[in-house]
């Protein structure tokens, strides 16, 4: 490929003006990042010009593909009626009908913009509900640069220890759990009491895809009733990802609320908590649990959402899937073939690449990997032309827009990539 002369250039200016060069963490890389011009259906192209197939994906959102007609449509037509009036529209009312018919545990939601505020604002509401101030979240789990819920979180917070300017007062009493440790989640119900919320990636994507034992869902549903928990699920990734009803319908396991963003909007910043009708109706103003915001139920967003809601069918749920098993089984076939041990869970159209020999069930168990080495792969990923995460906790995507020959290029990049980047 062309060097990244103007990436270069731009990422000189970048870190005159902004932190690190970039406006959020995992998008930094060294020497630079490469800096994106556009995108159309499953390609990138960079300011160089140089084309990637998109594994990344935004990091989630883009389940539909960069720039699909059908979300430009619903933009532009709603672009030409206004972006934000500061009351209610009827996009509100029926993208939130979608998703409950989408989600039966959504009885009722709250739209927000980012997944971070649904997080905190599903915090607030679990303490009003609960009258407990504790949470219980997931060694690894990511949900937003929250202070309670910025403890050893993943994403691009997995490389470091956890953040300057997180005080104690502010993340206790927050307690930490293993992934798919049953023993250990009844353990800490039993002796803490004052946990009022268990939050959850139902299938973990901050810390790359990590997938739930068998009944390991169920058991923290019947633990948390047990004791009187709020059972939350944050599907900000596997709420498209997962399948067309998310982790909780893929694995028939009813949270008591639940946090969606990324794919809803489309590309849009859009975001949403929900649950339980007798728990969201605390809600400001019909509770006392105060949330408001500017843009929360942004038009645009929500026009987008609906177009999004409407085109992911199951059909298209499935044939990504099926997409998503094939590129799996290609690039096992490939790591195989130069016996480099590789691991790489996936369900739906998301997916993982850990250089271990063995199961991945934990955060754990990632910070086991050979984490250096996929740095090395996913650096020479990008210089044959495939552009997925850099950082080596984070998963991967297919969009319901990659082709069968974009599947055969991402296994010829990854063969030459194994060869010049992995020791065996």
């Amino acid at each position: 490929m062309p060097s990244g002369r103007v990436s270069s250039q731009l990422f000189q200016r970048a870190v005159r003006v902004l932190p690190g060069g970039v406006s959020s963490p995992v998008r930094y890389y060294p020497p630079y990042p490469r800096f994106i011009r556009r995108g159309r259906g499953s390609h990138i192209v960079d300011v160089e010009g140089n084309d990637y197939v998109d594994l990344t994906l935004a990091y989630g959102p883009l389940l539909m593909g960069h720039a699909h007609p059908v979300v430009e449509r619903a933009v532009k037509d709603q672009l030409r009626r206004g972006t934000i009036f500061g009351a209610p529209t009827a996009l509100e009312v029926e993208v939130a009908e979608l998703l409950r018919d989408r989600f039966p545990s959504m009885e009722m939601a709250r739209f927000v913009t980012t997944g971070g505020e649904a997080a905190l604002s599903l915090l607030r509401l679990a303490r009003g509900a609960t009258g407990k101030g504790g949470v219980a979240k997931i060694d690894g789990g990511f949900h937003g640069s929250i202070d309670q819920l910025l403890v050893s979180a993943g994403s691009g917070a997995a490389s470091v220890a956890s953040s300057e300017g997180v005080f104690p007062s502010s993340v206790t009493p927050t307690y930490l759990l293993p992934f798919n440790d049953i023993e250990a989640a009844e353990a800490l119900l039993e002796r803490q009491k004052d946990i009022g919320l268990l939050l959850v990636e139902p299938v973990m994507g901050n810390m790359g895809t990590i997938i739930p034992q068998p009944e390991y869902l169920r058991a923290l549903r019947t633990l948390t009733r047990r004791h009187s928990v709020l059972l939350g699920f944050d599907e900000v990734i596997t709420g498209f990802h997962a399948g067309h009803g998310g982790a909780q319908g893929r694995y028939e396991v009813t949270p008591d609320l639940t946090m969606l963003g990324k794919v809803l909007g489309g590309g849009l910043p859009l975001a949403a908590y929900g649950g339980r009708r007798d728990l969201l109706s605390r809600v400001a103003p019909s509770g006392g649990v105060y949330q408001a915001g500017t843009y929360s139920g942004n038009p645009l967003s929500l026009a987008a959402a609906r177009s999004v809601l409407r085109w992911l069918t199951p059909a298209r749920m499935r044939r990504v899937e099926r997409g998503t098993q094939s590129l799996v089984a290609d690039l096992e076939g490939a790591f195989r073939e130069r016996a480099v041990p590789v691991q790489i869970p996936h369900v739906g159209s998301m997916f993982s690449i850990f250089l271990s020999d063995r199961e991945i069930r934990s955060a754990t168990d990632v910070r086991k990997s050979r984490t250096q080495e996929y740095v090395r792969f996913a650096r020479s990923m990008l210089k044959e032309g495939v552009f997925l995460p850099q950082n080596p906790f984070e998963s991967l995507f297919l969009s319901a827009v990659h082709s069968a020959p974009d599947r055969a290029r991402v296994v010829r990049a990854a063969q030459r990539s194994i060869s010049r980047a992995i020791v065996i």
